[in-house]
């Protein structure tokens, strides 16, 4: 898949990311496609157009996967010249990535998508969506110790987690306990 193709491709997926939840914004999806680059690494094994245009079309399962959506992207996608086996891949990835992945590309991407909510940049998300849901900070600190223990399934994406899990929980303990410090009655 060339430069144009690519770029082709973040011009479709970019009006479905940007703010359909809120707090997501196109920027998350170069980065997902980065991490998953960076956990691929020098693998032979992988398809690294599938593994692109999973990683783009991360997120956006729920939408792909509606009527007609499906249709208009398998179009799209064929115009660009991507086969119809790669695009066929895309579609079942997308329905398991998440949750059970299969191929190589799939967890790959399942970590990028798990790395992009740990480290400094996942407190930031999880305060975000802390502050949004109404938490108190006991509960966001609870929900930054849970996504810091999510599963990883490649060594690379365990290893660039380990900072990030420190990190994370480093926070969490610290925010308890700044807040039990002066809690009412102490």
């Amino acid at each position: 898949m060339d430069e144009r193709a690519r770029r082709s491709i973040e011009e479709y997926v970019r009006p479905l990311a940007v703010g359909l939840d809120g707090v997501t914004n196109f920027g998350d999806i170069p980065r997902i496609a980065a991490a998953s680059a960076r956990i691929a690494g020098g693998r032979e094994d992988i398809d690294r157009d599938l593994l692109y245009l999973l990683a783009v079309f991360s997120g956006q399962e729920k939408w792909v996967s509606r009527m007609g959506h499906r249709s208009r992207t398998e179009l799209f996608l064929g115009s660009l010249g991507i086969p119809r086996k790669t695009i066929q891949a895309l579609f079942r990835g997308l329905e398991r990535f998440d949750r059970e992945p299969v191929t190589p590309e799939e967890e790959i991407v399942h970590d990028a998508v798990r790395l992009d909510g740990m480290g400094a940049y996942g407190i930031a998300r999880q305060l975000a969506d802390g502050y949004r849901e109404r938490m108190d900070l006991p509960e966001m600190a609870a929900a930054i110790e849970e996504a810091a223990g999510v599963s990883l399934r490649t060594p690379a994406g365990r290893a660039l987690a380990e900072d990030r899990r420190r990190t994370m929980l480093a926070f969490a303990a610290k925010l308890k306990e700044e807040h039990e410090e002066f809690r009412a009655g102490r």
